[in-house]
């Protein structure tokens, strides 16, 4: 089942399986800006990444001397969520513990996700609550797939990734899959898109939370997506290689795959989010299409 959001510029269709973004199109130029999922290169679109981001070491980790085994992004992108509330331009889905979470996660938790269309784009939100007496640790993202290029006349090194920050972002790269802190260096606020970008994994930028937005533009229509965060810990940017998938992820994240000399224990695990009982996680980000 899906749920679609309309205003008077733009068209969104949602995923109840797995909360995922499925669509968003401009009605005045009549673009989608979605890739469409295929599974010869990459069959999802827009996952939402939940209790972790990325891999864990071994795919394994510790709770309470506990070993639970948990795959890349989390199981949240493979569940069915709930519709909370819905009006023709905002919906609220919902995913709760359960048996079947608790064999992966040991944690109660309520996790919410939030779409609402603007004049220009679209605001996902994300909502996690702690509902139990002892505090649960977690990490969430968005993992939403453009479609690159857009139009048929545009070819996927047409693209532009820009950043907004006047500093140079630190650049925290992969090895075989987990974070490799110790060589983090500076990277450049702009970059040609190409196939060779990307033969290392995505590219990871520590934004500090601080305010950025990174936009994918072409250099030929001027079409293109930007994506805003106020205090995202950090940035992904993604696509295949060497396959030919026709998009580029832009991935704004609150936690990250575990480091080189991860220990396991979950509580530990670097850049986690720690939630008291009884409190709540609320950040979004904003999607700008033009």
């Amino acid at each position: 089942m899906a749920v679609f959001l309309e205003n008077d510029y733009l068209v969104a269709t949602i995923k109840e399986h797995g909360a995922e973004l499925a669509s968003l199109r401009s009605k005045e130029t009549g673009l989608e800006y979605i890739w469409a999922g295929d599974a010869k290169y990459w069959g999802r679109q827009a996952p939402v990444l939940f209790p972790i981001v990325g891999r864990l070491k071994d795919d394994q980790y510790q709770v309470a001397g506990k070993t639970y085994h948990l795959g890349q992004h989390g199981f949240a992108r493979d569940r069915d969520f709930a519709i909370r509330e819905q009006t023709a331009t905002k919906v609220v889905l919902e995913l709760k513990a359960d048996e079947a979470s608790k064999e992966l996660y040991p944690f109660d938790f309520c996790l919410q996700l939030s779409y609402e269309l603007t004049a220009s784009g679209l605001v996902v939100g994300y909502q996690v609550d702690n509902p139990s007496q002892e505090p649960i640790y977690f990490g969430i993202g968005g993992h939403p797939a453009f479609k690159t290029p857009l139009t048929p006349k545009e070819s996927f090194s047409d693209y532009e990734l820009t950043f907004s920050a006047d500093y140079r972002l630190p650049k925290i790269p992969l090895t075989n899959g987990l974070t490799d802190i110790d060589s983090a260096r500076l990277g450049a606020p702009t970059a040609t898109v190409s196939r060779e970008l990307f033969k290392d994994d995505a590219l990871i930028y520590d934004l500090e939370q601080k305010p950025t937005k990174v936009s994918l533009t072409s250099k030929t229509s001027g079409h293109g997506v930007s994506l805003s965060v106020t205090d995202a810990k950090f940035m992904g940017i993604w696509s295949t290689y060497p396959k030919e998938g026709q998009f580029v992820c832009l991935e704004p994240w609150w936690g990250l795959a575990d480091t080189t000399d991860s220990n396991g224990d979950f509580t530990q695990k670097y850049a986690i989010n720690r939630l008291d009982k009884a409190a709540s996680f609320n950040h979004q980000y904003e999607i700008t299409v033009f």
